[in-house]
């Protein structure tokens, strides 16, 4: 018959890890409740972060929509007064760097070029989906007050930091067409080519090649 008698291996038994976490929780309880009050409050501030600034962020949205009927209504003041409530009051929503754009977009429509840059300038660094029309209408604004340099600047700013984006050919031509008026022909006459060699198909190409006829013309000496 087979002894019932258990011999000792002389092996110690590990404790399982549960054993030693409900050991320790119990030698650290306050520790333990203190670490979960102070989730469920992070949770709690969290979620009411999440929801206020849902809140703001809907609200700005809804002004901005009113203040860009409004302007574009023929009540420029008070367009340009709600604007800047929304860049001050909602300055952490998306909605703020577009009220800045729109207040660049009615003052440049009103002619008045300078405070239109000021507003583009502000944005220039703002999220991709906005920097570029910022650098290209700040260029646009240079150029008009006759600024033919700073244009340029601004056009090879955008070239450089998004060459892929859909207003590349048109700062491309715009670049082209500074570059020429400032006297510069042999840098226009790059950019011109450029511009049919990386958009064949485009209407810029097409204007590109005119330019490039006109200025073949003008040096084809007289009969």
């Amino acid at each position: 018959m087979p002894s019932e008698t258990w011999i000792d291996s002389g092996k110690t038994i590990t404790p399982a890890k549960m054993d030693l976490a409900l050991a320790w929780v119990k030698e650290n309880r306050e520790t333990v409740i203190g670490a979960i009050v102070i989730t469920l409050a992070v949770g709690i501030f969290a979620t009411y972060f999440f929801l206020h600034y849902r809140e703001l962020r809907e609200t700005a949205w809804k002004n901005l929509f009113i203040a860009q009927q409004t302007g574009y209504g023929g009540n420029m003041a008070q367009a340009q007064t709600m604007l800047t409530e929304i860049e001050v009051t909602y300055a952490r929503t998306t909605a703020a760097p577009y009220a800045t754009l729109t207040k660049g977009d009615m003052f440049y429509a009103q002619g008045n070029f300078k405070d239109a840059g000021a507003q583009y300038a502000k944005i220039t660094a703002a999220p991709k989906n906005l920097a570029p029309f910022a650098i290209y209408n700040l260029g646009k604004c240079k150029e008009a007050e006759g600024d033919l340099a700073g244009a340029q600047a601004q056009y090879a700013d955008l070239l450089a930091k998004y060459p892929e984006h859909f207003m590349t050919p048109e700062a491309h031509y715009a670049l082209a067409r500074t570059q020429e008026a400032s006297g510069s022909k042999d840098l226009a006459k790059a950019s011109y080519e450029k511009i049919v060699l990386l958009y064949p198909e485009t209407s810029w190409a097409a204007q590109a090649k005119a330019r490039l006829t006109a200025g073949e013309q003008k040096v084809q000496p007289k009969k």
